[in-house]
C-alpha cells in the first residue's frame, strides 16, 4: 500500500512539472536618441472628470502622467487607445476611449536618456579639465 501511495505522489508531482522555455527576442538594438524622445514628453498633473471617472471606474484623485495625445506625438510606441464600456441605462452599454501611456515601456527610454546625459556630463568634465589645465600654464 505504501508503494502505491508513493507511486501516486510521484505521478502527481510529475504531472505538475512545468517546463519553462525562454522566449527569443529578435531585432535587439540599443536605444538611441532617447534623450531627445524623453525631452519631448511633458509631465503633467491631472485628474479625470468626476462623471467619467465614476462611469469608467477610474480614479478621480489627482495623478501624474502625460496627456495621451501629446505623448503619442512624442513617442507613439508607448501609447495605446483603449475602449472601456460603461452602463448608460438598464442593460445598455456604451464605449468610451481612453488614451493610455504604457509607463513600463517608458522605463528603458528613461534609463537610456540618463546614460546619454551621463556621457554628456563626462565629456563636459573632460573639456573643463582640459580648459583648466590650459589656463594654468
Amino acid at each position: 500500500m505504501k508503494r502505491a501511495i508513493s507511486f501516486v505522489v510521484l505521478l502527481v508531482a510529475a504531472s505538475f512539472k512545468i517546463s519553462a522555455q525562454e522566449v527569443v527576442q529578435n531585432n535587439v538594438k540599443p536605444v538611441e536618441n532617447a534623450l531627445s524622445l524623453v525631452a519631448k514628453l511633458q509631465p503633467v498633473s491631472f485628474n479625470y472628470d468626476k462623471t467619467w471617472a465614476e462611469k469608467l471606474k477610474l480614479s478621480a484623485r489627482p495623478q501624474y502622467g502625460f496627456v495621451g495625445t501629446d505623448a503619442k506625438t512624442a513617442v507613439p510606441e508607448i501609447v495605446s487607445v483603449q475602449a472601456k464600456s460603461y452602463s448608460s441605462g438598464k442593460n445598455v452599454f456604451k464605449n468610451a476611449t481612453i488614451t493610455k501611456v504604457d509607463y513600463e515601456s517608458l522605463v528603458p527610454l528613461l534609463v537610456a536618456s540618463i546614460k546619454e546625459q551621463q556621457q554628456q556630463i563626462e565629456e563636459l568634465k573632460r573639456e573643463l579639465k582640459s580648459l583648466k589645465s590650459q589656463n594654468a600654464k
